[in-house]
């Protein structure tokens, strides 16, 4: 069997060295061991060296162990050599990380995991599809070389004052990394023949956990429950918040921690050394899996890394997790809304994967020891959200009552409702989107007290109207096009309010304005006392023999003629600059006028928007 899968690898890819002018050939291939890695970094199978047999086969009499050897793999391809059998991480071993970080380097190590020796940069010395041959030599003064098979000088080498005597191996590769292993493959003799070694597995002798173990999951179909109806306790804890208020889309991250019991997994502790809990891979032992109602997707609940499930002798069992929850969040009541203060209420509703089983879901308490000893590890990222967070138990009955289907018969199983409560910390957004929005507002509104029919004030209209239309034609890649942010009502309110101030401005400097002052109707208005007093205009002189008010503020008996007197208390110099007309005593109503209405009208909607 062995033959056959080596055969097909050669037909599919090959066994030819690119970096080398080394061949690694088919009939070599035959003469070696193969050893599969698919659980990550963990040596499980140790291999014992032969000492007779190594000693008579050595390519060089000064070299106490000699091992040839091929990677297929990705990335690190781990080799350890040591002098006992499943070394602890305080015994000295030789252990060969080939291709590590991503397949970038090779290091020799001291220890387990640590105390590197040497290492070398090697990109890219290892191949996902084709097998990379490899030597190690150990000679009697202690040195240590790794090397590629044809090239002439090893990749890393080492002088150990104090060598090891290696009479195990064994190898591994990284989590998430399948490697294969081609070892006791031929050595080549001084003499030009090659001779295979031969290492035998060591049998792992099981401990009273691991005779358990084997016990319980003795014909155990681990995909289905204890029984039809069962109760699983979940408590969940928000870890952290991501809104997108453009799709409507809420990320969550969380952490879930579900404890169910089964009793067809409880033993008696004195019967196996005192052994008082197990733990087992997600997939040796029925678990509850969940997924979500409101998601974006229909699938169920990934880990983000998948933890071990605790058993206890009771048969109770603990199993924790971290994943992202992506569900929708839209506020269809109401279109208008306060952003960058804006405020959502989201709902997460959390249910069982698993049709037709009864599940009875309860609410484990935030305080309690199983939420504290797994949730105290999971680290709760802050973000530009407020979060607040409300849990409880929907039953099946009055959910079936609230969403009707036809198979509701057969969904008989609790949800956990999570409500999500967001505010959006939006101190930077406040700067950036009101300090203009208010410093426009004031300008404007001063704007009505400056000097009356004159182009400077066309101009200032016209800048304003430009930047805030810059403004809203850049700012659509950040508000949300689904709803109506105030913010924007506000700034396009501003807008008008610029364009009405403008256009009223530029109409009040034309010549038709100026005749229309010349009227009877404009003429009583503006020499009206409450017309005067209600815009806080100078009350006029008394006169009686001149036919309009612009008249009047000339005086022709005692006064000067170039001195225009209000009331006899101030007096102003005449000049073309500064002329009092009919227009201008217009003017300075309506702006006014307009002061008052912009105050109110930015007042309230400022109000009404905070």
């Amino acid at each position: 069997m062995k033959c056959i899968s080596l055969l097909c690898v050669w037909i599919m890819i090959g066994f030819v060295h690119t970096d080398s002018n080394f061949t690694f050939t088919y009939d070599m291939a035959k003469q070696c061991k193969e050893h599969l890695s698919q659980h990550g970094y963990s040596y499980d199978t140790f291999y014992r060296v032969d000492d007779v047999d190594r000693r008579d086969i050595r390519s060089d009499p000064s070299i106490v162990f000699e091992m040839h050897l091929a990677i297929l793999a990705a990335s690190n391809g781990h080799i350890l050599l040591s002098s006992v059998s499943r070394p602890d991480a305080s015994d000295p071993v030789y252990e060969i990380v080939v291709g590590g970080g991503a397949n970038k380097f090779t290091e020799l190590r001291g220890n387990l995991k640590r105390n590197a020796r040497a290492s070398a940069k090697t990109v890219g010395i290892l191949s996902p599809v084709n097998f990379r041959a490899f030597y190690i030599k150990i000679t009697e003064d202690g040195l240590i070389e790794f090397g590629q098979e044809g090239e002439i000088l090893p990749i890393i080498s080492y002088q150990d004052m104090d060598p090891l005597t290696v009479r195990y191996f064994s190898f591994a590769a990284w989590n998430g990394v399948e490697a294969k292993f081609l070892y006791d493959c031929p050595i080549p003799l001084a003499n030009g023949s090659n001779v295979t070694p031969s290492s035998q597995a060591v049998e792992k002798t099981p401990t009273g956990s691991e005779l358990l173990k084997r016990s319980l999951l003795f014909n155990r179909d681990p995909n289905i429950p204890p029984s039809s109806k069962f109760t699983v306790n979940m408590g969940v804890k928000v870890t952290s918040i991501t809104y997108d208020a453009f799709e409507s889309k809420l990320s969550t991250g969380v952490s879930i921690v579900r404890k169910w019991t089964d009793d067809s997994m409880a033993w008696n502790p004195s019967k196996f050394n005192g052994t008082t809990y197990l733990t087992f891979r997600q997939g040796q032992i029925w678990t509850p899996t969940l997924s979500v109602f409101n998601s974006d997707t229909v699938n169920m609940l990934d880990a983000k890394n998948p933890e071990l499930v605790t058993v206890v002798n009771s048969g109770e069992a603990t199993l924790h997790m971290q994943t992202t929850i992506q569900s929708w969040c839209f506020d269809y009541m109401h279109t208008v809304t306060k952003w960058p203060r804006d405020e959502y209420i989201c709902t997460i509703v959390i249910e069982p994967w698993e049709l037709h089983n009864q599940i009875v879901l309860k609410q484990l308490d935030p305080l309690s020891d199983a939420m504290k000893g797994f949730t105290v590890i999971d680290e709760v990222i802050q973000n530009a959200w407020e979060v607040s967070t409300s849990q409880y138990i929907v039953n099946s009955t009055i959910w079936n009552k609230m969403y009707a289907f036809n198979d509701n018969d057969s969904m008989i199983y609790d949800r956990f409702v999570m409500n999500v409560g967001l505010k959006r910390r939006a101190t930077a957004y406040n700067i950036v989107f009101y300090t203009p929005l208010l410093v426009l507002v004031t300008f404007v509104l001063l704007s009505f007290w400056s000097d009356r029919l004159n182009m400077k004030r066309v101009w200032f209209y016209g800048c304003c109207t430009v930047i805030i239309c810059m403004g809203l034609c850049n700012i659509d890649f950040l508000v949300p096009s689904h709803s109506i942010p105030s913010i924007m009502i506000l700034y396009v309110t501003v807008l008008g309010g610029v364009i009405l101030a403008l256009m009223v401005h530029v109409v009040l400097m034309t010549s038709l304005i100026a005749r229309l002052c010349k009227t009877t109707l404009i003429q009583n208005l503006l020499m009206s006392q409450w017309f005067r007093t209600l815009f806080c205009l100078p009350p006029l002189k008394e006169c009686q023999i001149y036919a309009t008010i612009d008249e009047c503020y000339s005086s022709q008996d005692d006064e000067d003629p170039g001195v225009v007197t209000r009331n006899g208390a101030i007096e102003e110099m005449q000049s073309d600059k500064i002329e009092y007309s009919e227009s201008m005593e217009l003017a300075e109503a309506i702006d006014k006028l307009m002061f008052i209405v912009y105050s109110v009208t930015f007042a309230v909607m400022l109000a009404l928007h905070f």
